[in-house]
């Protein structure tokens, strides 16, 4: 009886079948490669929303940092072209900056940035030199500065309430070049005026960048009372507020409105907070006396040593440095 029972036993033990065996491992199988595929295509999916994310948010990055910023901001200098090698977290950006010069523009600067999703835009190499070193000139009786990139001439700036103990007026040198030279020279008034009034005394023609007045006086009396070089208290045209013009569309009032709507829209991206802060209540100090409008300091022109020439009767200059010259032909 127990003989047959255990014989039974065997003949229900379906487990053991191999045709059962086959067909559980197959099952298997095919929900192993069902979870794979499952986790692929989870994978890839996340892959393409986290690197469609990142590209979003650099790109505005690049657009924020490149187009309204330098619109503002370095004296007759602008980004002609840029080119961008992306990662799944940053972009490196090689960026080629361009002065203009009389109807032609140079190549000024080459700078390589990283920029990141997230945190702090890094300077990895620039053309023009990271560290400046100043060397004071004999001749020109003042501290000239020159680009690594180009060696050219960098202009500088002379605030109009600083004293100095020399000023320089190469604008006389600029008009005895030789006629075939194109010049970019860097004019500092005697004191600062309305758009209004630099468009009726400067003109409009050979007049490619004007200065504005962003300093407070705070910062006037800082400069005078703690600076004792004149190489330490002149401003710097790599590091000046203002804005390009060209005589096709002559700059007035609303010029400046514009250059302060876009120094408010910066501000609000998050980007050079201590510059434009600074920049910005210089501005709301010095517009107080002239009902909202901006002041100039200065102003960058270029042309031929001829076209140039009508400058030299300006009495409100107080300054002139000679900047970068090319060849016309």
């Amino acid at each position: 009886m127990s003989d047959r029972h255990e014989k039974n036993g065997e003949e229900i033990d379906f487990l053991s079948n191999s045709t059962l065996q086959k067909a559980i491992k197959k099952s298997q199988w095919k929900q192993t490669i069902k979870y794979i595929i499952i986790a692929i295509l989870t994978t890839s999916i996340l892959l393409v929303i986290l690197f469609s994310g990142s590209q979003y948010i650099l790109n505005k990055r690049i657009t924020n940092q490149y187009s309204l910023y330098n619109s503002i901001h370095g004296a007759n200098i602008s980004p002609s072209s840029s080119t961008y090698n992306y990662n799944l977290f940053s972009v490196i950006a090689e960026t080629t900056y361009r002065k203009s010069i009389g109807g032609r523009t140079i190549v000024w600067d080459k700078e390589l940035k990283k920029i990141p999703v997230f945190g702090r835009i890094e300077t990895l190499e620039r053309g023009s030199g990271r560290v400046e070193m100043n060397s004071l000139d004999p001749e020109a009786k003042r501290y000239v500065r020159y680009n690594d990139f180009n060696n050219e001439r960098k202009i500088d700036f002379y605030y109009p309430k600083l004293s100095y103990d020399y000023l320089p007026h190469e604008l006389d040198i600029a008009v005895t070049l030789d006629t075939n030279k194109l010049i970019e020279v860097a004019l500092s008034f005697k004191k600062p005026m309305t758009l209004t009034e630099a468009a009726v005394k400067l003109g409009q023609k050979n007049v490619n960048w004007l200065w504005v007045d962003t300093t407070t006086a705070a910062q006037m009396e800082r400069m005078e009372t703690t600076l004792e070089h004149d190489n330490v208290k002149t401003k710097g045209g790599g590091g000046a507020f203002g804005f390009a013009v060209r005589p096709e569309q002559p700059f007035t009032e609303e010029s400046g409105k514009g250059f302060i709507q876009t120094l408010e829209e910066v501000k609000k991206q998050g980007y050079h907070k201590s510059s434009i802060n600074e920049a910005l209540m210089g501005l709301e100090e010095n517009t107080k006396a002239t009902n909202g409008k901006i002041r100039l300091n200065g102003a960058v022109i270029t042309g031929a040593p001829n076209e140039l020439k009508r400058f030299q009767k300006l009495d409100f200059i107080r300054a002139s440095v000679l900047g970068a010259t090319i060849d016309k032909y």
